[in-house]
């Protein structure tokens, strides 16, 4: 079993929030915690991953990433920023508008970066708990950023 400070959480945050359109697939090797990509690693083929201790890196769902914008957004006091992107949350292309209304409020993007690595650590975490990689560092169900 992995332990939760030897594993570099964003990069498999960002292993999750890939969108694939490069054709590369991700795999946690569970006994180092490194993160390969077979075709890209050149020590790695897709017979190890089958024969050696990996899970597959399942990529976040989009509804996911939808609600901690929304989350986000609701967590922001009332004012020009958060009507910006509350009003981009229904637009179509919600994640592009998102992104473009945060350009214009530095201080909120600092806090949206911020926010969503947090987010996105819960998400690893709870990930890994579920493939039984790490124990749960919060069995009693309370999630700290402390974890990171």
């Amino acid at each position: 079993m992995l332990k939760l400070e030897d594993l570099d959480l964003e990069e498999i945050a960002w292993a999750m929030q890939d969108d694939r359109s490069m054709g590369n697939e991700y795999y946690l090797h569970l006994d180092t915690g490194e993160v390969v990509v077979p075709g890209l690693d050149e020590d790695i083929t897709l017979e190890e991953i089958d024969e050696g201790n990996y899970a597959y890196v399942d990529r976040i769902e989009s509804y996911e990433s939808y609600r901690h914008m929304e989350d986000f957004t609701a967590g922001l006091p009332d004012g020009e920023a958060r009507t910006k992107l509350e009003q981009a949350l229904v637009r179509s292309k919600p994640f592009r508008h998102f992104r473009d209304a945060l350009e214009h409020f530095p201080t909120e993007l600092e806090a949206w970066y911020k926010f969503k690595g947090e987010a996105m650590n819960k998400v690893v975490i709870d990930w890994l708990v579920g493939i039984k990689a790490i124990e749960d560092p919060f069995p009693d169900g309370t999630y700290s950023d402390e974890a990171e």
